[in-house]
């Protein structure tokens, strides 16, 4: 992809649209500390002087990474119905991997660490609320969104309407979904915070340091997942059930 495919960006558009455009674009953002997912709704514009960062700064390394070789995947290309496929087989997958594993490291960290290193107490306290809240939504997800998604991408394609889910409706469950996303990401940026972004310190053993460095892998793969929702699935599941629902 090359920059004068993204030449229709602007900077009155919101952060996520760009970073549906090209995913390599996530790491401008994250650079200068912009949130592409859980407030991917922001313009650039507002996001950069939010951050006081020039969005002719931003321009100039847009330029940068998408004269490069390669493209970022257009996952706003998917149908939607493999894009929840997708979510689960990649993020769902990995994140129940994750929680358990994250879970023992940090309570181990903390009770050795404590003493001399009291942010990892505090990231111990923080942790429980991810670790839930995420386990809740990947179930709701997996149990009534992404099978209404299915049964809507069906009813598309064949010309019928589904029935009405228990839940309501789509918009109602996401409004709910993009609430949660919030809440662990903001949860998130302060484990990031206490962490010094996942930097160990000095003295950190072995196990120390993969905890910081299993943070971080975690926390870059949950923003993905979140991105991909927030600024793709959701929105388009939004616009499907009204056409299928609601069809003129």
């Amino acid at each position: 992809m090359t920059v004068n495919t993204l030449s229709h960006l602007k900077a009155e558009q919101p952060v996520g649209a760009w970073v549906t455009a090209d995913y390599r674009l996530a790491a401008v953002f994250e650079k200068y500390g912009i949130d592409y997912c859980c407030g991917g709704q922001k313009s650039v514009g507002e996001a950069c002087a939010e951050h006081g960062v020039s969005p002719d700064t931003i321009l100039q390394e847009v330029a940068q990474v998408t004269e490069a070789p390669g493209s970022g995947e257009r996952y706003d290309q998917w149908s939607l119905d493999f894009l929840a496929d997708y979510i689960v087989n990649q993020f769902h997958t990995y994140t129940k991997g994750m929680l358990p594993q994250l879970s023992e490291t940090i309570e181990t960290v903390a009770n050795v660490h404590g003493e001399t290193h009291p942010e990892t107490r505090t990231i111990a306290g923080l942790w429980p609320a991810v670790r839930g809240e995420l386990a809740q939504h990947m179930q709701k997800e997996e149990l009534l969104l992404f099978p209404y998604i299915k049964r809507l991408v069906r009813g598309q394609a064949e010309g019928s309407t589904p029935s009405l889910p228990p839940f309501g409706s789509a918009r109602e469950l996401i409004a709910t979904m993009e609430a949660e996303h919030d809440e662990t990401g903001d949860t998130l940026h302060k484990i990031a915070t206490q962490s010094n972004s996942y930097t160990p310190p000095e003295d950190a053993c072995p196990t120390f340091q993969t905890l910081y460095a299993l943070l971080k892998e975690f926390e870059a793969a949950t923003k993905k997942h979140i991105h991909l929702e927030n600024n793709i699935l959701f929105p388009k599941t939004i616009e499907l059930e009204a056409a299928v629902l609601l069809p003129e």
